[in-house]
This record gives structure tokens, C-alpha cells and sequence, in this order.
């Protein structure tokens, strides 16, 4: 009975000796993970800050002055109220300057963004599908940095002889 009690004492002494020996290995392998993972977010509080660009969003274009003959009063109107929509991400007057929902959905892609809107670049006549094509430039930011921007309005009346926007590019 006594060898029974001893090589049981001595089996327990064994497995409290691995047991701390196990917990010794995992507790420094933790700290040395918390000191790595403390030496990592050092590094990447030390990067320097990504620097934002300055851009000023806006509509620039003074449409009272554009004097040719194509941009009509409502043409203009409409223009206006689509680009100070975009500027400010109104979505509802952005949908309302196009012909129809369909048409509105179809370009719901060219919606949303930073944009500078500067000039009109140019105004044109499409005869063959009656329509008048405005093109404006500008700028757009776009993942921290300025591009340039050129968007053509393609503008059509419908029966009434309302205009609005058909078709973007």
C-alpha cells in the first residue's frame, strides 16, 4: 500500500510540475505577443497622418452669363438644379431633373462624389435626336486626390415642350 501511495504522490508531483511549466511557457509566450503587439501599434502611431487634400466642392458656373442661344432658360434651370444636387448629394432633385424614374435609376452611378463644377466647356445641338448637349468641367475628388472632371448633359423636351436630362456621359 505504501509503494501504491507513493507512486501515486510522485505521478501527481509530476503533473503539477508540467501543468506550471505549461502555464510558464504560455504566460511568456502571451507577454511576448502583448510586447509585439504594443511595439506594432507604437509603429503605427508613429506613421505620419495621411495629409487631406484642400478641395472645395461647389457649382462655380455663373449660368446668367452664358449667353448662347441653345441654353435656353429652362435648360439652364435644369442644369443648375442637377449640379447643386450632386453637390450637395440630393438625391431626390438629382432624380427630379432627369425625364423619367427609368431614366433617373439609369444614372443613379454618376451620383454622388465631391465635385467642383468650373465651366461650360461646350454647347452643341444633336439634330438627328433633337436634343442639346452641354458639356461642364470641372474637378472631383476622388481618394484623396483632384482629377479632373468633364460630364456631358444631354437635354431633350419632351411634347410639352418641358426640358430635361436624358442621358449623361
Amino acid at each position: 500500500m505504501k509503494k501504491k501511495t507513493s507512486t501515486i504522490l510522485l505521478s501527481l508531483a509530476l503533473v503539477v510540475a508540467l501543468s506550471a511549466c505549461g502555464n510558464a511557457t504560455e504566460n511568456s509566450s502571451e507577454t511576448s505577443k502583448q510586447e509585439n503587439g504594443a511595439t506594432e501599434e507604437q509603429a503605427a502611431t508613429e506613421k505620419p497622418a495621411e495629409t487631406k487634400v484642400e478641395f472645395e466642392k461647389g457649382v462655380f458656373i455663373d449660368l446668367e452669363k452664358e449667353n448662347n442661344p441653345l441654353l435656353n432658360e429652362q435648360i439652364k434651370a435644369v442644369l443648375k438644379k442637377n449640379l447643386d444636387a450632386q453637390v450637395n448629394l440630393d438625391e431626390e432633385a438629382f432624380r427630379s431633373t432627369f425625364k423619367d424614374l427609368k431614366t433617373s435609376d439609369a444614372y443613379m452611378g454618376t451620383f454622388g462624389g465631391e465635385y467642383k463644377f468650373t465651366k461650360i466647356y461646350n454647347i452643341s445641338e444633336d439634330k438627328t435626336k433633337d436634343q442639346i448637349l452641354v458639356n461642364v468641367t470641372g474637378e472631383m475628388l476622388r481618394d484623396n486626390a483632384i482629377e479632373d472632371a468633364a460630364i456631358t448633359y444631354y437635354f431633350a423636351a419632351d411634347a410639352d415642350g418641358k426640358w430635361s436630362i436624358v442621358a449623361i456621359d
